[in-house]
């Protein structure tokens, strides 16, 4: 697996709604998109390619599947969120989740496209609506945001040559 020579990851940016922040981050794997998807599609993966992560739970572990419980931990900004969410619609290469809590709202999709036999590209979208003083640290965080998000993208990559170099995949 390899980041193609001279790419980094794609990003549709951090866009600007008010108290929203969307957050997209593309970046081409060379390994076929079903063990992609098997490392990209299961959360308990993340804690191990998501800087901000410092705690992760499944409910059920394994792989996506609606109704999957999710509650991360992270790290940002100098504040911990402890953000409950839920797998609302899976495919063989795609599922999106949904959740937040009373400071923000979220919600996302990880989705893998194919991009011949042995490469593939993987997108991912977050949705990020903040209220109350969150909101009016939402302009202040999105920079940061967008440079986390573009790391850990890039990050992936290399995390899933090992997941499959040691047997994870189909």
């Amino acid at each position: 697996m390899t980041i193609s020579p001279g790419t980094t990851p794609e990003l549709g940016g951090a866009v600007d709604l008010g108290g929203t922040t969307v957050l997209t981050s593309t970046v081409r794997i060379d390994h076929p998109a079903p063990d992609v998807a098997a490392y990209v599609l299961d959360w308990g993966h993340d804690a191990e390619w998501r800087s901000a992560v410092v705690g992760f739970t499944c409910q059920p572990p394994g792989p996506a599947a609606v109704g999957q419980r999710l509650e991360e931990e992270l790290r940002f900004a100098g504040m911990t969120f402890r953000t409950p969410s839920v797998i609302t619609h899976v495919t063989a290469l795609s599922a999106a989740w949904a959740g937040g809590t009373d400071r923000v709202r979220a919600h996302g999709e990880r989705s893998v496209r194919p991009l011949g036999e042995r490469s593939c590209e993987v997108e991912l979208t977050t949705t990020l609506s903040f209220a109350g003083a969150m909101r009016l640290l939402a302009p202040v965080l999105r920079p940061s945001y967008r440079r986390a998000d573009a790391a850990d993208a890039a990050g992936l990559a290399a995390h899933v040559d090992r997941f499959v170099a040691n047997g994870g995949g189909r």
